[in-house]
């Protein structure tokens, strides 16, 4: 799993997904989920080791969530691009 810190705004470039933090707020953060075509960028709010899934390979875990910022674990299948926009 490659763990990575982001702040409200920050993104990551996961293959062909872009998930960006919309949001920080005690325990809880808001991530948005968006795709290449048609589709919609979906939000989800997670707290602390909740997971979702962006596809059927690649999964997001809050790790831990801390003032303005939080650690993101990735864990994705071998070659799976990964970029901090």
């Amino acid at each position: 799993m490659l763990v990575l810190s982001r702040k409200t705004g920050e993104s990551l470039l996961i293959d062909d997904f872009q998930i960006t933090v919309g949001w920080i707020r005690f325990n809880k953060v808001q991530l948005v989920v968006s795709g290449v075509g048609e589709m919609l960028p979906v939000q989800n709010i997670l707290y602390m080791n909740e997971t979702i899934k962006v596809s059927p390979d690649i999964e997001i875990v809050v790790v831990h969530i801390r003032d303005e910022k939080v650690r993101l674990g990735i864990t994705a299948p071998p070659g799976t691009e990964i970029e901090r926009l």
